[in-house]
């Protein structure tokens, strides 16, 4: 991507000679002219984390609303604040726009942190309306978006990080211990051995959390109809030695990673365009770790009303009507789709053997340390066995109502966990 001779503050004091600039490198758009520049807040339910009852503001993200002369259709871009790296992502990828990845009209970067423009898709299908065929596309542009990095382009670029390794070999206890020292004294340290640690690589602060959430989950005995001894024995065991899970995932061919490839971050058109957007998580690793963070992240809907701003805009969380072959479907068509992008040089067998050891990776990371960050509202434990008897619409009005709705999806998470741990 070529620099402009305008720079990021121009752009975002809406100055309309350096919105004209920016247009005249679109072949289309060369001639036209900027007259105005508005721009607008985006709320954005891809934000809400796994629990989280409201949907925060997308400071960060702002629509801008060009009027052009002679022409009484405005046009649209998106605007980001981000980390550098999403912007390095789009500034290799985004002119011309790779496979799956939206275009890209400006990334600057500015140490670690980056802003971009980006093409407005306007008119897509919001996740809750998706039909299976949304579905099938989505994860077959996934693979082409892995297939299209496979060991090339980006995956040879440092300044993404690995999902795994440090450049300076493996993390010290030491350091482990100086930075999270509050857990070491609480307990969760004890969890984790020297060894798992020393093999984490960058993932290891993430273990520690999750070490955290098993120390929470254990306190309170475990949770009714959701996870019990048997889940928390199996999270324990991965804790206390991560290597075997590790290793399945570290052997297979690195990749362009999205790090949340959920249908929050899909834009799909009429047009049968798949985009993935937001790359602020973007890394380096195995494949399959991409595609166990759809398939986790499938069934969970927000809705939010539209009339709603501010405190007052809580999402609805409902579950997706998910087949049972949903899932087999899916990993049936993202190899296939790889095979054919790739012939020889991917091995389906190795990728689907590995898919267990992404599940309990995933769930280690991502719902244990959120239970770890949900320990200054945890109640105490004959107070949560108390609130574990009300039902979702007694819940929604309790103080953890965040949990409300989480409970028969997490069920199916651990249970989903426990199978895969067993398969290691």
């Amino acid at each position: 991507m070529e620099p402009l001779p305008v720079d990021v503050f121009q752009l975002q004091r809406r100055d309309p000679v350096a919105w004209t600039v920016l247009l005249s490198r679109v072949p289309e758009l060369a001639d036209v002219i900027v007259t105005a520049v508005n721009a607008e807040p985006l709320w954005d339910t891809a934000l809400v984390t796994p629990g989280r009852a409201k949907v925060e503001r997308a400071h960060h993200m702002r629509r801008y609303i060009l009027t052009l002369a002679g022409s009484s259709d405005p046009i649209s871009f998106i605007a980001k604040q981000t980390n550098a790296a999403e912007a390095l992502v789009y500034q290799a990828l985004g002119d011309p726009a790779a496979t799956g990845i939206v275009p890209c009209h400006y990334a600057h970067v500015d140490g670690d942190a980056g802003w971009v423009i980006l093409a407005d898709v306007p008119d897509h299908f919001p996740p809750a309306t998706w039909q299976p065929q949304h579905a099938d596309a989505a994860i077959a542009t996934l693979a082409r978006i892995h297939a299209a990095h496979w060991q090339t382009g980006l995956a040879g670029d440092a300044t993404l990080p690995h999902f795994l390794h440090r450049p300076e070999g493996p993390y010290p206890w030491e350091a482990l211990q100086r930075d999270h020292l509050p857990l070491f004294e609480d307990g969760p340290g004890a969890i984790l051995s020297r060894h798992a640690v020393r093999h984490a690589g960058r993932l290891a602060p993430r273990l520690l959390e999750a070490a955290n959430g098993l120390v929470v989950l254990r306190d309170l005995g475990g949770w009714p109809g959701v996870l019990g001894e048997s889940h928390l024995a199996a999270a324990a065991d991965l804790l206390d030695d991560p290597v075997p899970l590790l290793a399945a995932l570290d052997d297979l061919p690195d990749t362009l990673l999205h790090g949340a490839p959920h249908p929050g971050h899909w834009r799909l058109t009429l047009f049968e365009e798949q985009y993935l957007i937001d790359w602020s998580t973007a890394q380096l690793g195995p494949g399959v770790l991409d595609l166990v963070g759809f398939l986790e992240r499938y069934p969970l809907l927000y809705d939010r009303s539209d009339d709603q701003t501010g405190e007052e805009a809580r999402p609805r969380l409902r579950l997706r009507d998910v087949s049972p072959l949903f899932e087999e479907t899916a990993i049936d068509t993202y190899l296939l789709t790889l095979s054919v992008e790739m012939g020889r040089r991917f091995s389906a067998r190795a990728f689907r053997a590995a898919v267990p050891a992404a599940r309990c990776l995933h769930v280690l990371t991502t719902w244990f340390p959120f239970f770890a960050q949900w320990i200054d509202d945890m109640p105490g434990k004959y107070v949560w066995q108390r609130v574990n008897r009300l039902s979702e619409a007694e819940l929604a009005h309790y103080h953890v109502g965040p949990m409300a709705g989480m409970r028969p999806y997490l069920a199916g998470v651990f249970e989903r966990f426990l199978r895969a741990y067993r398969s290691l």
